[in-house]
Formats: C-alpha cells, structure tokens, sequence
C-alpha cells in the first residue's frame, strides 16, 4: 500500500497556532490573535506535541517557553507563512520587514512593551529593544541622530529642537519595598528610624539620580534627623534589585506604580510599605525621545501613544 505523504495527514492550521503561541507567548494572548478559544489553543498545541511525539513547550510563572525543537520548527514554519502571505498581499512582505529599534531598560521593556504586544504595531514591524541604561544625553542624542535608535526611553531627554519628547509617565508616590520574611513587612508605614537602621538596595544608573542620589532632598526642611542611608547593593537592574530584596532584609525605595506592578505581575515576593511622613522625594517624569526627521514619525508616534495610554491606567 502507498504510504502517504506527511502533508496529507498533517492539519496546517496548527502551524498558524504555533507561531502564535510563540510570538504571543502564551495561550491567551495566541487566542486573540486567532480569533479562538485558549481552550481551541491549548488542544491544537496538544495535536501538535503529539504529532512530532515531543514536548514543544515549557510552562513557566511568565508563559510558555519554547523549546529548541519549537523554535526550530517555528523558523521553517514562518517561512512558509511569509510565502504565503505574500501571494495573497505582495505589499505585506514590505511590513514583514519593517524595523523598529527602542532604546530604554527592564522597566521601558516589562512595566510598558510587555502590556502592548497583543497591539498591531508587533505584527508590523520587528521590534527591537536594547538595554541604554548607562548612557547620557549625550550618548541619546547620537544614537537618535545616527539612527541607531529609532525610540529613547529616558529619565534625561536631550535639550535640542531636532527631538521631539513626550512624557510616558510621571511617578509622583513613592513607596519602600521590602521582603515577606521582614519584619517591616507587617506595618503599614516605617518610622525615621527604621528608614535609616536598614540597609538599602538601590539601582545605580540614570533612573533615579533624580530623586534619591542626592540625600538632601530625601529630607523635609523642617525634619528632625538627618541620617544617611547605608547602602548595601547597588544595581543596573529593578529585576536584579527586587530579587535581591525579596531575599534579603534590604529594603528599596520606589515609585509605588512599579512596585505594585511587579509584585502583581511579576510575582516578587515583596511586601509594599509606606514611606516615613518627613521623607520627601521629588517627581520624576519618563520621556519618550525621537527624531523628527525620523521616517518611521507617524508609527512612532503611535506606539508612544500606546504607552501613554499603558500609563494612564496604572493605579
């Protein structure tokens, strides 16, 4: 008897579930994308295992993670997508090749892409983030002007009427954060002398050298002590930072909208705890830069609305 060939047998709706699910990381964000159930998702992805008899993701605290047999069979599928895609819409292959390029750090990456991927934008362009923790005015104006960066997520944007910026978010509320295990963990607000008797974590780049490298804006005019915090770790990640918190007694100071968020989404095991009513610390406003002689203006444009919009309804 003629066997038959592998395509005959082989449902080619799951290759659209496969990239889905890999692009959107999880079952529920594939399914929007699909216009299905999860529960369509999570059994087509069961075929799917079943067919190449091998287990095709790994289910993680922040989604699905392929495994390498995964990707490898979603970089031949996505091919075969492209191709015929582009028979349908010759113009698309245009889009599929769109580039985006933002600059920013763990919290423009976490506290703001992660909530928009599900957004049209990602199925136009490939976007790109890279780390720009450690670099200045300076350093963003050039990169903005060479092209390296279509996007600059920054604390400091660039004083030059070649840029345009906006701001994304301003943190006003601050909070200290701390470990379940802690005993500051069980109060509702720490005194004077608790701020000072623990050691901090701190995040030592451009972030916050606005309102908390400089201790002499901590205090209140009229405070009646003036200590000096004792910093035991400093880091050039709020990830690094929260981890070393949720297992130490450290403690750090935040904007109470990124302590919320990553303790609701991220699942750090941290307790949040208002800050002593003489400690004061100033606003600080996240600004989105770009060129306008940038082509990509208009999409630009669009997605920082996104993230403002993403801003304005944190709690």
């Amino acid at each position: 008897m003629e066997t038959l060939p592998a395509t005959r047998v082989f449902d080619l709706n799951l290759i659209r579930v496969l990239d889905a699910v890999i692009s959107a990381g999880n079952a529920t964000k594939a399914s929007k994308r699909l216009n299905v159930t999860p529960a369509a998702v999570s059994l087509a992805l069961q075929r799917l295992q079943h067919t190449y008899n091998e287990s095709l993701f790994i289910r993680t605290k922040d989604g699905l993670v392929p495994t390498a047999r995964a990707k490898e069979l979603h970089h031949t599928f996505v091919q075969i997508l492209e191709l015929v895609d582009t028979t349908f819409h010759p113009g698309d292959w245009l889009k599929l090749n769109k580039e985006m390029i933002i600059c920013g750090n763990d919290i423009t990456e976490q506290y703001f892409l992660s909530q928009i991927i599900e957004f049209d934008i990602f199925d136009q362009y490939k976007i790109h983030h890279r780390s720009n923790w450690l670099k200045d005015i300076t350093s963003s104006r050039e990169l903005l002007k060479s092209g390296t960066a279509d996007l600059v997520m920054t604390f400091e944007p660039p004083k030059d009427n070649d840029f345009s910026q906006v701001v994304v978010e301003r943190f006003t509320t601050y909070c200290v954060v701390c470990s379940l295990q802690n005993p500051l963990s069980s109060l509702s607000k720490i005194s004077l002398h608790n701020f000072y008797s623990f050691r901090h974590a701190e995040i030592r780049n451009d972030v916050f050298k606005t309102s908390l490298f400089d201790e002499r804006h901590l205090m209140l005019p009229c405070g009646p002590y003036t200590g000096h915090r004792t910093i035991g770790y400093r880091s050039e990640s709020l990830n690094g930072l929260l981890s070393m918190v949720e297992n130490t007694a450290m403690i750090a100071v935040l904007p109470k909208r990124l302590a919320s968020f990553y303790k609701a989404h991220r699942n750090y095991a941290i307790e949040i705890v208002s800050l002593p009513d003489e400690i004061k610390v100033k606003p600080l406003s996240l600004y989105a830069v770009w060129s306008q002689r940038n082509k990509l203006q208009k999409d630009i444009y669009a997605m920082v609305s996104m993230l403002q919009t993403i801003a304005s309804f944190r709690s």
